[in-house]
């Protein structure tokens, strides 16, 4: 047995499923999304108190609430493409990209209602660009974390600009609410921004280096059976959503115990090198290699049928110097294999079938 079956993405849903928020899919996206809908919802929730409590609402609140129900809107509307579409991880810069746009927006009509002391010195919206950094770093997506690094501090500059340039905020009475403009919160701010950005850019970078290590295999630098299992996840998914198919090879080579018995690892080891280094050049673009433990590797064809693959099969299989023999078996999505664990068991079963004819041919599932 190969993996414990894991759940679809295939299946319409609203809420995350809890293990799987770290892979940083569609989960992941609908966990932020429930927090954006919680604190618009609550700061919405805090406006309407107030005007209970005083019986009217400032100007600047009155546009806010329009502002939150446009958020709240888009937020719910948002959680239901993500129950019922495919999610694309590039999607996540344009996610981030609307939440800067949002704060950004409403400091700025606060600027062109001429209150431009509202844009400033008010905690709340600022504190929403502190919320986008915060989600970028949990996406940990280093595009996002570059883009944020640059956005961010650049839309609160554009806003002061606006406020000293346009509206001269700066010679502007004190207000009762907000108070006056002062350069120095205001430079501190932005400095306080430029360094909460780039401390998540890096903590980002940083993080996607060691994943890009835990994903491949030390010896042959190919990836390892942890990507596998991410990568097989989201193929299936994808071609089960879209009606595709996906086949896999277990690749295995014949008397490689015996080899190592005789000529030791470190020879053995040389010779895995080897034989990854040949797959590696055979295989067909759009196709992944990866290391699967021992002798054994794993081939991963998208939209690919079982009679492809088993000419792919072959072609690996010549690819490899003739004095190494390797086996191979095909594992195809199907009626019996429908999860990932299925999957590779037709193949593990396959390539038990290649081994007890004699090694050195492709069976199939």
């Amino acid at each position: 047995m190969f993996y414990a079956p894991q759940d679809s993405d295939s299946s319409p849903r609203l809420f995350p499923v809890q293990h799987r928020i770290v892979r940083r899919g569609r989960d992941l996206e609908r966990f932020l999304n429930l927090w954006r809908l919680a604190l618009a919802s609550g700061i919405t929730v805090t406006v309407l108190a107030a005007w209970l409590i005083r019986g009217h609402l400032y100007r600047e609140e009155l546009w806010g609430l329009a502002g939150l129900g446009v958020i709240l809107v888009a937020a719910l509307v948002f959680q239901l493409y993500l129950a019922w579409f495919p999610w694309n991880e590039e999607n996540g810069v344009w996610v981030v990209a609307a939440d800067i746009g949002a704060i950004t927006g409403a400091l700025v009509m606060y600027v062109m209602l001429d209150r431009a002391i509202v844009a400033t010195n008010s905690q709340i919206v600022f504190f929403g660009y502190f919320l986008v950094v915060a989600l970028a770093g949990v996406r940990s997506d280093p595009r996002v974390a570059r883009g944020v690094t640059l956005a961010v501090p650049g839309s609160y500059a554009l806003v002061i600009f606006l406020a000293v340039a346009w509206r001269e905020v700066h010679f502007a009475a004190p207000d009762a609410d907000y108070g006056t403009f002062r350069w120095v919160a205001q430079v501190s701010r932005l400095l306080l921004l430029t360094t909460v950005t780039w401390i998540i850019h890096l903590d980002v970078a940083l993080g996607a280096s060691d994943r890009t290590e835990a994903r491949h295999d030390p010896l042959t630098g190919l990836f390892n059976r942890r990507y596998l299992e991410e990568l097989l996840i989201r193929e299936l998914a994808w071609a089960q959503q879209n009606h595709k198919h996906l086949s896999v090879l277990l690749l295995d080579l014949d008397g490689f115990k015996s080899y190592n018995d005789t000529h030791g690892h470190l020879a053995g080891d040389r010779v895995l090198e080897h034989v990854a280094g040949s797959l590696a050049a055979a295989v067909r673009t759009g196709d992944t290699l990866v290391r699967f433990g021992g002798d054994e590797f794993v081939v991963v064809l998208p939209n690919t049928s079982g009679e492809v693959a088993r000419r792919v099969a072959r072609d690996l299989l010549r690819a490899v110097p003739p004095e190494i023999g390797i086996s191979a078996g095909v594992g195809c999505l199907g009626v019996d294999a429908t999860t990932v664990e299925q999957l590779l068991q037709t193949a593990d079963s396959a390539l038990m079938r290649a081994k007890q004819a004699g090694g050195g041919v492709v069976a199939a599932g």
